[in-house]
């Protein structure tokens, strides 16, 4: 995978050329590689020691140490103000540039969004960390006294000349029906499948100096009411959607049955004509009634809405895009991604939720043991997961507790989104088209988390979604959200949860 990504390394001997698509930045000892198809944003706000001497006599000691703290950012991607919706990448790039320590850098990140990879160097840091969903990923491996980072693990094993190290349990996992159509192939650790290389995950940073990974501190404040938590959220929102049209000339918006299509459809409405808003039809039945409720949305207010009959990937693609992951999976969502390569040229962004874990996806009292963490995820009780779980759960809670915040919502956020959803955001890359999530924001997360009571957020009530999309779009909640299908009804009258396995052995169990 070449497209879109970024190799960020300190090996003198490693080239990647302008042939291969790729420019770089010489950055103290490392050196950026970027794709002509990825944005690539530097900033230096460096200050010579001449001009130190010059101004130390006239600051005192903090300015002086806050002028050795001005480094320089590289942001790999795009990055939104959401107060700012007018700014640039640059403009975002030169005022981080400017961040007087570590502290002010972390908090002026909170407030941002965007789907981008930033690497940050100053005098006395060198640090990584992404946007808070991980949407543009970051892998690293170190060997020896070399950093090798980038967003894809398998250009990092393309560059070095290597073949993927995978262990027994993985290998089993890999041939797994299961582990392939219902846990989508996300691991539940920092580990992906090569043994070597790590993914950073977005809740942390990457300390390049010490060889380490650190959670970010979380600035938002936990004794804010209610009504100014919406009032943020419905702001934030539209401003978000504003920076992107005025971004973006091709902007692809899904409609589904579901609440986060409906809270950012309400939050765009007012830029709809600069957006296409659309369907992907697999014929699979959940899909079908969200094409039955997509058009009675798309009818009501009166949006350019388009059903698309995705077909069967064509083996030309699947080859493909095989060659671009070190284990690629065939879903049948990957059809949606045939389709954009097939049918977009142009640099489009292609809305999408991640608004999981406002609405609930799992029960805090679920993350009590791993058994119980296991079976809510439905994950096999088996030692590797097991041990991924444990190992997350040990490091995880200190940090929970610290800002309050429930082990479930930290796990959606840290592993799920960034092992799960990421993948199919990465996999886009081969396409003309960028996944992004107006949600993808650590401020507005967090905001919700720490001063919205669960109840209020999770489904069924989902107050905090119906009550913003009412008030960005009325009429908007009056149409049914993912109503009961035949399956669902089916499932009601017989033992589905113990024969659950059984069934879908029998459905995936010929799809090795």
């Amino acid at each position: 995978m070449k497209k879109k990504q970024y190799f960020i390394t300190n090996d003198p001997s490693i080239h990647l050329t302008s042939e291969e698509g790729f420019s770089n930045h010489t950055i103290d000892d490392y050196t950026v590689f970027c794709h002509e198809d990825l944005e690539c944003t530097l900033s230096r706000n460096n200050v010579t020691q001449k001009s130190m001497q010059r101004v130390t006599l006239s600051l005192s000691k903090c300015d002086v140490e806050a002028r050795k703290q001005n480094g320089t950012v590289t942001i790999l991607g795009f990055i939104i103000d959401p107060n700012q919706p007018e700014a640039a990448n640059q403009d975002i790039a030169d005022t981080l540039a400017k961040s007087t320590s570590t502290t002010h850098l972390f908090k002026a990140l909170e407030l941002l969004t965007g789907k981008f990879a930033l690497f940050y160097t100053s005098e006395t840091h060198t640090m990584l960390l992404t946007d808070f969903f991980s949407e543009r990923q970051l892998y690293y491996w170190k060997r020896d006294d070399y950093y090798y980072i980038s967003s894809s693990d398998k250009l990092i094993l393309d560059v070095l000349q290597l073949s993927p190290e995978i262990s027994t349990e993985k290998k089993t996992l890999v041939d797994d029906p299961l582990f392939l159509n219902i846990n989508e192939h996300w691991l539940l650790s920092e580990e992906d499948w090569d043994e070597r290389i790590k993914k950073l995950i977005p809740n942390q940073y990457l300390d390049i100096r010490k060889n380490k990974t650190e959670r970010l501190p979380i600035f938002v404040s936990n004794q804010l009411e209610e009504a100014e938590v919406l009032t943020a959220f419905k702001t934030y929102l539209q401003n978000v959607m504003k920076a992107i049209t005025l971004r973006y000339t091709s902007i692809y918006f899904p409609i589904t049955a579901g609440y986060d299509s409906r809270l950012l459809l309400a939050a765009s409405i007012q830029w709809k004509d600069n957006m296409k808003f659309y369907i992907f039809n697999s014929g699979k039945t959940y899909v079908l009634r969200d094409v039955k409720i997509a058009k009675q949305i798309a009818k009501k207010f009166h949006l350019d809405f388009e059903e698309i009959k995705v077909p069967d990937m064509s083996p030309a693609f699947k080859k493909e895009f095989a060659s671009h992951f070190i284990v690629p999976r065939f879903l049948s969502k990957t059809r949606n991604i045939a389709w954009f390569k097939e049918h977009i040229t142009t640099p489009t962004v292609n809305i999408s939720g991640g608004g999981g874990n406002l609405k609930g996806v799992y029960d805090e009292a679920a993350f009590t043991t791993i058994d119980d963490i296991c079976k809510a995820i439905e994950y096999e009780n088996i030692p590797i997961h097991k041990k991924a779980l444990e190992k997350w759960r040990v490091e995880a809670r200190p940090y929970a507790e610290q800002y309050n915040i429930p082990l479930n919502d930290l796990f959606f956020q840290e592993l799920r989104m960034a092992k799960w959803a990421a993948k199919m955001y990465h996999e886009a890359d081969i396409t003309a088209v960028d996944y992004y999530s107006p949600l993808n924001s650590r401020h507005i997360m967090y905001m919700a988390f720490l001063n919205i009571p669960a109840e209020r957020r999770h489904k069924p009530a989902s107050i905090l979604f119906k009550t913003l999309t009412e008030d960005m779009l009325p009429g908007a909640t009056q149409i049914p959200y993912n109503p009961k299908t035949w399956r669902d009804y089916i499932k009601s009258i017989i033992p589905y949860q113990r024969i659950k396995k059984q069934v879908r052995l029998v459905r995936y169990g010929n799809k090795l």
